[in-house]
C-alpha cells in the first residue's frame, strides 16, 4: 500500500514494537474518515478535483472523471456516504441533501439512459432511500422512484427461454435485475408484485441447465465476455462467478429475499442449486480456497480439477471475500452449515499471507482495501473469530496510515495502469467508500444499511 506505516509503541523494557491498541486504531479510523467527508462536502468542488491527473494518465494528458448518476463515481454515490456514517451524522444530512439535490436535477435532465441500480435513477433511487430511512423524509421522491422500479421491471423482464442469454446484464447486479431486485426488496411493502417477478427470474435461471455447443451448460451461461475489450478469448460465451457480474449476486439476493420472508415456489432449490454451483467451483491451490472470476466453455468442460488459472487478488466484484459473503447468506438462510464452514475456508488465505502479498492495488470498495476492511466485518459478524478482527485492525492502520492530507480527497485510486494515482470521489470506486468502510470500522458496531447495493446486506 502507499503512505507511511502508522505509529507503533514500544515497550521500553524489550525494545520491541506492538501494534496500537484496537480503540486507537478506532479513533484514527474515524478520524479519517471524518477528514474525507470534510473533503467531499462542496459538490461543486468534489466535480472538479475528481480526475485522473496527467502523470497518471495512460495518454499523459489527463481527464475528468466524475459520472454524475452513478453509485461509482456520481452524487447517488456521495449521498450514500453522507447519509451512511454514523459518526458525526447529524451534521452529514445536508452534505447529503446537496448531491441528492444534484442528482435530481440530473434526472430532471433526461440525459442518463437508466442502466441497472448503479448508473441512471435506480442509483438515485437506492440514495433516496437511505436519506429516507435516516430523516423520514423524501417521501414523494421515493414513491416516485419506487414506480420508475416498477415499471422498468415491467419493461425489461425477459422471457424464459432453453438457450444460454444474449448477456450477463440479464441478471447480474450493476446493470441487471439483480440489483434492482435488491431495491424492489428493500421496498418490499410498495414494489412486492414487481419483486416476485424478478427472483422467480433469478429462480429460473437458478434451476437446470441449457445445451450449449454439446455441453450442458447453467442456465446462467452468456454468451457475451465478461469485460469489454476481451471477445476474442470468450468465443462461445462465459459462466461468470463474481458479485458484481455473476451468479454469486442472485445468490446474495435470493437468500436475503428468503431470510426476510420473501419466499416463491422453487426458491429454496434456486440457492441450492447456485450455491452447489459456487461449492463446486471452489478450487483450491496452495494458499487455499478461492473461486475463479469466470470460466470459458473448454474451463466448464474440463471441470474445476483441471482449473490452472491464477487466484485473483481478494475483492467484492470477483472471488472471495465478495463470493464468501453470498455463500454465508445462503449457510444462513437454509441453515447449511456446510456453506458456512467453505466461507469461512476461503478466508484463510487471507489470515495467513501477509499484506503485501493479497496483490491489492487500490483502495476502494469494489476491488481495494476498503472493500476488504468492510467485507471481513460483515462475515465476522457470524463467524466471530478474533483473527479476522485482528486482520481488520491491520488493514484499518494501514489504510489510515495512507491517508495523505496534501491530495484533494486524502486517497488516490487505481483507474489507469499507474496504481494509487488518480483522484476519485465516489462511493464505488473512490473516497466516499472509503469514508464509510473506515466509519463501519470504527463505531464498533453493526454497519448501517448503506452496503445494500453491495448484496452485503
Amino acid at each position: 500500500m502507499t503512505g507511511t506505516t502508522a505509529a507503533t509503541g514500544t515497550t521500553a523494557a524489550t525494545g520491541t514494537t506492538r501494534a496500537p491498541a484496537r480503540a486507537d486504531v478506532r479513533a484514527r479510523a474515524l478520524t479519517v474518515s471524518a477528514g474525507i467527508l470534510d473533503r467531499l462536502a462542496d459538490p461543486a468542488a468534489t466535480m472538479a478535483a475528481t480526475r485522473i491527473p496527467a502523470e497518471a494518465a495512460d495518454d499523459g494528458v489527463g481527464e475528468p472523471v466524475w459520472a454524475e448518476l452513478t453509485l461509482g463515481s456520481g452524487s447517488p454515490g456521495l449521498a450514500m456516504a453522507f447519509g451512511g456514517v454514523a459518526h458525526r451524522a447529524a451534521e452529514q444530512i445536508p452534505r447529503a441533501h446537496a448531491y441528492l439535490a444534484a442528482a435530481t436535477r440530473a434526472v430532471a435532465s433526461g440525459s442518463v439512459t437508466p442502466s441497472g441500480v448503479f448508473k441512471g435513477p435506480g442509483a438515485l433511487a437506492f440514495a433516496v432511500l437511505l436519506a429516507h430511512r435516516r430523516t423520514g423524509g423524501y417521501v414523494s421522491a421515493l414513491r416516485s422512484l419506487d414506480a420508475y422500479q416498477r415499471d422498468l421491471v415491467r419493461t425489461v423482464l425477459p422471457p424464459a427461454t432453453d438457450a444460454p442469454l444474449p448477456t450477463i446484464g440479464h441478471y447480474e447486479l450493476v446493470r441487471g435485475l439483480t440489483g434492482v431486485g435488491r431495491y424492489l426488496l428493500a421496498r418490499a411493502e410498495t414494489c412486492g408484485e414487481a419483486l416476485e417477478g424478478v427472483l422467480g427470474h433469478l429462480i429460473r435461471l437458478a434451476r437446470g441447465t441449457v445445451e450449449h455447443r454439446g455441453h450442458r451448460v447453467p442456465r446462467w451461461w452468456a454468451l457475451d465476455a465478461p469485460r469489454i475489450g476481451s471477445e476474442d478469448a470468450f468465443p462461445d460465451g462465459h459462466l461468470n462467478l463474481g458479485v458484481s457480474h455473476g451468479v454469486a449476486g442472485p445468490l446474495a439476493l435470493l437468500s436475503l429475499a428468503w431470510q426476510q420472508g420473501v419466499r416463491l415456489p422453487g426458491h429454496q432449490e434456486g440457492i441450492e442449486s447456485t450455491a452447489d454451483l459456487l461449492t463446486r467451483w471452489a478450487v483450491e491451490d496452495r494458499h487455499g480456497v478461492f473461486w475463479p472470476g469466470h470460466l470459458d466453455l473448454d474451463q466448464w468442460a474440463a471441470g474445476p480439477d483441471a482449473y490452472d488459472e491464477p487466484a485473483g487478488w481478494p475483492s467484492w466484484c470477483y472471488g472471495a471475500p465478495g463470493v464468501s459473503r453470498a455463500l454465508q447468506l445462503a449457510g444462513l438462510a437454509l441453515h447449511r452449515e456446510d456453506w458456512s464452514l467453505l466461507s469461512r475456508a476461503s478466508l484463510d488465505r487471507l489470515l495467513t499471507r501477509p499484506l503485501a502479498d493479497w496483490g491489492i492495488h487500490d483502495h476502494a470498495l469494489c476491488h481495494g482495501w476498503a472493500g476488504a476492511l468492510h467485507q471481513l466485518g460483515r462475515l465476522n459478524e457470524h463467524f466471530a473469530d478474533p483473527g479476522i478482527e485482528s486482520l481488520r485492525d491491520r488493514l484499518a492502520t494501514e489504510l489510515t496510515a495512507a491517508f495523505d492530507p496534501d491530495l484533494p480527497f486524502g486517497h488516490r485510486f487505481t483507474m489507469t495502469a499507474v496504481p494509487f494515482g488518480s483522484d476519485v470521489s465516489g462511493y464505488l470506486d473512490g473516497a466516499a467508500g472509503v469514508a464509510l468502510a473506515l466509519d463501519s470500522y470504527g463505531t464498533d458496531g453493526t454497519p448501517g444499511d448503506w452496503d445494500m447495493p453491495l448484496l452485503l446486506s
